[in-house]
């Protein structure tokens, strides 16, 4: 089979396909929400601390919320609660719209959407993640998965941009107003998906100890241990270099202003959108712990050479790479923790993954500090090598990983 119908082999399910459009709206909604509030915040207080401040609340709910939307996730209707998700990240963009309008928004209106915001973010995350595998088939899932990676791919490289264009011919006020009516159109795809009722026998325990259930599980299993230290990774040392420190280079190393820092990001979106076909394309294959760690390492080696490239296109063409590996390794490790848990816990596991992004201002504060004391290009190749240090030692202690097979997976064992 050719190598595009094989990427796009879980398509052919229509609750996915409806599933997936509503992943690609959500995806650009968040990203053009993101470029928005910023120019927003920037506008309002000509402060950088209070912009980074504003977008930095945002991991307070992916960090407190997730352990919840696993408990939903497992206790309720996963597509009514999607659905429902959806409802006050939309209701808060309309407000924020009527504020600007008026002329009316102080900063700490930009505060409170930013963590409503996020918050549906988190619900949304876990549920449709989990969602996945009530609309196709179990072997299929990985596929699934690998597509979702695709729409966060394009929309992280078309987003930002459509936001501009956006806040330049219409002002930002229609801005929120327009990513309001992406939620509620988000909402309605999902009602229109048919999912299967699911018989949940009621679990031991109290609600408390269920939210947790996917942190013990995560701590305990040997494989799903590994793979979480394994995707912790990027978000603390290798994304961090294209996150947060992107803009020095463009100011500082290559000299290129904000035209310059556009093309760097475009770089890291378009090797994006390849490594999401690539996934897809990918998804089959056997050896999952031999795919995690060659995409890891190739993630590091890009990034040490864009921190140590000394011309713009060079630097470029390693961009592009990290994007590309970050997607493969992305897809590969999302899929095989949610496929590692029991099915009984598999949406308190999957509340796991809203929580990796929150671990990027971790490392981005990290960064930043390195940068500070000794130079943007150095705490880059740090950073890098301290990620091939953790991926090397996790391949040589854990068999499991190392012997961790698609197969096994599919099967449930």
């Amino acid at each position: 089979m050719p190598a595009l119908p094989l990427a796009l082999t879980a398509l052919r399910h229509r609750d996915y396909r409806w599933l997936w459009s509503g992943t690609f709206f959500s995806t650009a909604s968040q990203w053009i929400q993101q470029a928005t509030l910023g120019w927003v915040v920037y506008d309002l207080t000509g402060s950088a601390a209070l912009l980074g401040a504003v977008l930095g609340v945002r991991a307070i709910p992916m960090l407190l919320l997730a352990p919840v939307s696993g408990l939903v996730a497992e206790r309720f209707d996963r597509r009514r609660a999607l659905a429902l998700s959806q409802i006050a990240p939309a209701a808060a963009s309309f407000l924020l719209a009527a504020l600007l309008a008026l002329d009316a928004v102080q900063i700490w209106h930009l505060f409170a959407f930013s963590l409503i915001g996020s918050s549906g973010m988190v619900f949304e995350r876990t549920l449709r993640s989990t969602l996945v595998f009530d609309v196709v088939p179990r072997a299929e899932a990985a596929n699934a998965i690998a597509l979702n990676t695709i729409a966060f791919s394009v929309t992280r490289t078309l987003g930002p941009a459509l936001a501009g264009v956006l806040i330049a011919l219409l002002g930002p006020a229609w801005n929120f107003a327009i990513q309001g009516v992406a939620y509620a159109g988000v909402a309605a795809s999902v009602l229109m998906i048919q999912v299967r009722v699911r018989a949940h026998p009621r679990k031991p325990g109290t609600a408390w100890q269920s939210m947790f259930a996917g942190f013990r599980f995560a701590a305990t299993n040997p494989i799903t241990r590994v793979i979480m230290i394994v995707g912790l990774v990027p978000p603390l040392l290798l994304i961090p270099s294209f996150s947060a420190l992107m803009p020095v280079f463009a100011a500082d190393v290559f000299a290129t202003g904000p035209t310059g820092l556009g093309l760097l990001l475009s770089a890291v979106g378009a090797g994006g959108i390849v490594g999401g076909v690539l996934a897809a394309t990918l998804s089959r294959y056997e050896c999952v712990g031999r795919l995690q760690a060659l995409s890891l390492l190739l993630f590091a080696a890009c990034i040490i050479g864009f921190g140590l490239s000394t011309h713009m296109a060079v630097a470029v063409v390693f961009l592009f790479g990290a994007g590309m590996a970050e997607m493969v390794l992305a897809s590969s490790n999302h899929t095989s923790l949610q496929m590692s848990a029991p099915e009984a816990i598999r949406g308190q596991v999957t509340s796991l993954l809203p929580m990796f992004p929150a671990f990027i201002s971790v490392g981005s504060f990290g960064a930043g500090i390195g940068a500070e004391m000794v130079g943007v290009r150095t705490v880059v190749v740090v950073f890098a090598v301290l990620a091939t240090l953790v991926m090397a030692l996790a391949w040589s202690r854990s068999r499991s990983y190392r012997e961790l097979r698609m197969s096994s997976l599919v099967a449930g064992s």
